[in-house]
């Protein structure tokens, strides 16, 4: 069996005018990405890997959630094609993982990452994944690249708490 776990990056910051790849999360955004990873590992679910885009909020949405479920950062392989991938860049990503590797988490950008949970999952209530949260999948098959849109089953699924903005 394998498992996949979709994850938008928490919610970034747009403070000082930097270039897109480099913003970072806002404290907001931090708080969020802890509280994903107590989810997971409250659940029970340490993937074997962490594939995340190499932008900098994806990057520190990847760390905080492997740091709070005990996951050395070794763990973590940057991949710079989930930077602006849409839903078919990501499934190829994902089919070219070695296939020893059982779970996965994915950390990646909208519209690509909702465009994926919607195509592998045949959910549309996924069609705009709010930022932190986290879907679930899971297939009865060997090799990643027999994965393919509209089979996978919904294992998990995590939002964060949003707290009233004032």
């Amino acid at each position: 069996m394998k498992k996949l776990y979709l994850m938008r990056h928490a919610k970034s910051s747009w403070k000082k005018p930097l270039p897109d790849h480099e913003r970072p999360l806002k404290k907001r955004g931090r708080k969020a990405a802890k509280e994903m990873g107590k989810a997971l590992k409250k659940a029970g679910i340490f993937p074997d890997l962490i594939l995340s885009s190499d932008a900098l909020r994806a990057k520190q949405t990847a760390l905080l959630v492997a740091e709070e479920l005990g996951l050395p950062s070794e763990k973590i392989r940057l991949e710079p094609r989930l930077y602006e991938a849409d839903h078919f860049q990501i499934l190829h990503v994902i089919q070219n993982v070695e296939n020893s590797v059982d779970s996965i988490l994915l950390v990646a950008h909208n519209p690509g990452i909702s465009e994926a949970a919607v195509a592998l999952s045949r959910e549309e209530r996924f069609s705009w994944m709010k930022t932190a949260q986290i879907v679930g999948l899971a297939w009865d098959v060997e090799r990643w690249n027999q994965i393919g849109e509209k089979r996978g089953r919904v294992i998990f699924e995590a939002a964060p708490e949003r707290t009233p903005k004032r």
